[in-house]
């Protein structure tokens, strides 16, 4: 109807205004509404747009124009090549429409998948990440229990280690889906990059040591301790690179360089990553595809793992506005280098304490008021887990075991903190959230959501639905602890007890015990200490462990942590 629509217009066009042409060039007239029709219509539209013109022409040229148009031969063979135009043009807007339609298809199909994909992917991450959080969370109570044999408190370790293997390859899945699927995303904060690094370079120094390999620092003097970024993203980038030198090498060492320079943009920097090893290096035809997902090179049987590490960390540096690159020969090692624009820290920035990591909380600091704990949790063995954890803290606590109970639980106790699952049935959390804000008192109650997902639009959701946090499982005691801390200002009491390393905590390092070193060993200590030169540090540390081994830990706790200054200080009191 179009296509006729189109040829009668293209018609009365020729009575007015265009009568003057008479019969000169009237296939022009016809030849736009033919691939209109075409265009909009497919090949029957334009087929049927090119005959109509033609009977038009042939029987009611005369009424259109005194001057008929067919005359000769030659008028024929124009209404010839007319038609043969219009078939092609035809044919052409056809295929166009046909692949244009295949196109709004396969896009329909893509998002569809991507929906599958991703609502595939956030139940996976709710059913593995919801039994790890027991595992882990139990385990690591189970290791701070001190009436556990040491035998049985070495099978824990080996629990929790599993534990935590098992979640980075999880992670690592989800983070390479994520990147394929577009929701990767960043998020900038400050962090201690100086800590970061010692963090990073102790867990490797006890695998390199496994192997009887050296892991070395080589550390330049402006490379910033406090800068903001996405530390969690930096974080796994390091352990990749690192963990794979590990891995790699057989014999020799591995060498961590960390250096940055001044980058374009105003208040920036640039991060100089380079890990060198001595293992077994990769081939050229390797190196074009080593950071492929799921790809592993010849290793000599060496292979373990996912194959996702650089791919992820490729796709991470890349992300975040930097650039990765190899250097290396079969048999001779490799050099990854990541250069990496980060922003300085401002003075003033938070910067997260990770200082009580490590230690386990007694309970209650004296003075402190009565909080009351609400858990809305579905999971039997997560309740138990956050249950125990709160109740160990000296925290009142009560359980509801989904969003309907909770709001009930909420009107007749008025707690002061909900811990809130954010899946659950017959209500879930975001909805729960939504009506206790609308209730009396609702607006002062702290809630902070509980949830398996690793997506952005899942956190989104939370603070939407007015959580004021979230904290994704599986966590860890020191994170729920923590998030009380930050949100009700509740003071914990923690156990002076010494961090994984052996080493002394801040309350044991005292005067007293500096004033019984021999004189020229403490002249030699606040000299090194002075110069900030680490190796000189540390000799002067290891001969003072030599006459007095628990000082010389203490100072060793105090060294790695850069915390010079309290050195002098009490060493000069």
């Amino acid at each position: 109807m179009v296509a006729v629509a189109l040829i009668i217009t293209a018609a009365a066009l020729r009575i007015w205004p265009l009568h003057a042409l008479e019969s000169r060039i009237a296939w022009l007239t016809f030849y736009p509404a033919v691939t209109i029709a075409a265009l909009y219509g497919g090949i029957f539209a334009g087929l049927t747009g090119a005959v109509l013109a033609c009977l038009i022409i042939f029987f009611l040229w005369p009424v259109l124009s005194p001057t008929p148009f067919i005359k000769d031969y030659a008028d024929w063979l124009g209404m010839a090549v007319f038609f043969l135009n219009c078939t092609m043009i035809s044919g052409v807007a056809e295929a166009m429409r046909r692949a244009k339609t295949r196109a709004k298809k396969a896009q329909e199909e893509a998002e569809a998948a991507n929906k599958a994909k991703s609502n595939f992917l956030a139940s996976m991450s709710h059913e593995l990440r919801t039994p790890l959080n027991a595992i882990l969370g139990f385990s690591s109570l189970m290791r701070n229990d001190s009436s556990i044999p040491e035998e049985q408190r070495k099978t824990l370790d080996i629990i929790n280690r599993s534990g935590e293997h098992l979640l980075n390859l999880i992670n690592d899945v989800l983070d390479m889906a994520k990147v394929e699927s577009g929701r990767m995303s960043i998020d900038i904060a400050p962090i201690d990059l100086g800590e970061m690094v010692r963090d990073i370079t102790d867990l490797m120094s006890m695998r390199a040591e496994e192997k009887n390999l050296k892991l070395l620092l080589d550390q330049s003097s402006n490379f910033p301790r406090f800068v903001r970024t996405d530390g969690i993203k930096l974080r796994q980038m390091l352990i990749n690179l690192v963990g794979n030198a590990v891995k790699y090498t057989e014999k020799g060492s591995i060498i961590l360089r960390l250096s940055s320079r001044p980058a374009e943009a105003i208040d920036s920097q640039l991060l100089i990553i380079e890990v060198e090893d001595t293992g077994i290096g990769i081939s050229a035809e390797d190196q074009s595809r080593i950071f492929s997902p799921f790809v592993q090179v010849d290793t000599h049987g060496l292979q373990k793992g996912t194959g996702l590490g650089l791919a992820i960390t490729k796709q991470y540096v890349e992300f975040m506005g930097g650039r990765i690159s190899l250097v290396s020969a079969q048999g001779r090692g490799s050099i990854f280098r990541v250069e990496l624009p980060v922003i300085k820290a401002e003075e003033g920035d938070e910067i997260t304490d990770t200082a009580k990591k490590n230690r386990k909380v007694l309970g209650l600091a004296p003075g402190q008021p009565e909080f009351r704990i609400l858990v809305v949790e579905d999971e039997v063995v997560n309740w138990i887990l956050l249950q125990r954890l709160i109740e160990n803290a000296g925290l009142k606590v009560r359980l509801a075991k989904n969003g309907a109970e909770g709001i009930g639980v909420f009107e007749a106790w008025r707690p002061h903190f909900i811990w809130m699952d954010i899946r659950m049935d017959i209500m879930d959390g975001l909805e729960a959230t939504r009506r206790i804000r609308k209730l009396d008192g609702g607006s002062e109650v702290k809630i902070v959501a509980l949830t398996a997902s690793v997506f952005k639009e899942e956190r989104d959701n939370i603070l939407a639905a007015g959580a004021d946090d979230f904290i994704r499982k599986p966590y860890r005691p020191e994170e729920i602890y923590e998030c009380m801390e930050r949100h009700l200002k509740v003071k914990f009491l923690y156990e002076d007890a010494l961090p994984d390393s052996g080493n002394k905590t801040a309350a044991d390092l005292s005067y007293e015990s500096l004033a019984a070193l021999p004189p020229e060993l403490k002249i030699e200590l606040s000299d090194a200490v002075v110069s900030l030169e680490a190796a000189r540090i540390n000799e002067v540390i290891g001969r003072i462990s030599e006459l007095n081994p628990e000082l010389g830990k203490t100072l060793l706790y105090y060294a790695d942590r850069l915390s010079y200054t309290k050195i002098l200080q009490t060493l000069h009191k």
